[in-house]
């Protein structure tokens, strides 16, 4: 995606473009295969490849950010280690809500014959279901485990999107929440005033980011209802940290608890 907004910041800038029309044209659900250089400086947790460097990526273009096999980039890998080992989703039986799936994550996800897959998308027609995350298609308590990541930060009403998510979880269900979130900010930063894709890209350092989440935004989380469990990419050793290609981030386990009854309306 990151790759179109590269080639179409300034016309997206200057036009005001709205973001169905960029997100909609990305073609981010196809998966892909780039050209690599195979090699054992870095490896890839998610497709398992070796290669002598990683592509640059983002629109700033961050050295060996972009895994040359599957596309992943450092939060994919984080989100694949945790889900793989620490959740060990793979071992699971369960109903897998994918909110704007990644590529990469979506395909390891859909192949495993345990898991009953299915992904939303407001724009993205590789998706199982076209869907608005403020109101989401399914029945309450539906999944078990939901996955989104770095979806809230585009959302305007990022609340009654988190109340959705907590309304189609299960009693006792998990969802995964990253968003790029700046801890040395006591406070998130959102103001409903910038409403086009330059102000926000000037203020926000994106053009369809709605907010910059600060220390706090994890109590957003828990005033829907969720107990929420910050995992931070520090768990791995430097070691894997380089040969993975991870930053420092943090992830969200967020879970519903087990003897609350699914909410209509996010928590009262």
């Amino acid at each position: 995606m990151l790759d179109d907004l590269n080639r179409r910041l300034a016309a997206v800038q200057r036009l005001d473009a709205p973001a169905g029309a960029v997100y909609g044209a990305s073609g981010r659900g196809r998966s892909m295969r780039l050209a690599g250089v195979p090699g054992n400086l870095f490896s890839c947790p998610v497709c398992g490849g070796r290669f002598r460097r990683f592509l640059p990526f983002g629109l700033d273009g961050r050295r060996n950010a972009r895994c040359p096999g599957c596309g992943s980039l450092e939060r994919h890998r984080f989100l694949w280690l945790w889900l793989r080992d620490e959740y060990r989703l793979l071992q699971r039986r369960a109903r897998v809500l994918h909110v704007a799936p990644e590529p990469c994550v979506r395909d390891a996800l859909a192949a495993n014959p345990g898991l009953r897959y299915v992904s939303v998308d407001m724009f993205d027609p590789a998706a199982d279901r076209a869907a608005d995350l403020t109101a989401l298609p399914f029945p309450s308590g539906e999944f078990h485990t939901a996955i989104c990541s770095h979806v809230l930060e585009h959302v305007t009403d990022d609340r009654a999107a988190m109340a959705e998510l907590y309304r189609v979880l299960a009693p006792g269900g998990r969802v995964v929440v990253m968003v790029p979130i700046d801890m040395k900010r006591a406070g998130t930063f959102e103001d409903p005033a910038i409403d086009t894709a330059a102000g926000r890209n000037a203020a926000f350092g994106h053009p369809y980011h709605v907010r910059i989440c600060g220390a706090d935004y994890p109590d957003r989380l828990r005033e829907a209802g969720f107990l929420v469990d910050p995992v931070s990419s520090d768990m791995l050793s430097p070691h894997r940290r380089r040969l993975w290609r991870i930053n420092k981030t943090v992830l969200f386990d967020c879970r519903k608890p087990a003897g609350g009854a699914p909410k209509e309306n996010g928590p009262a």
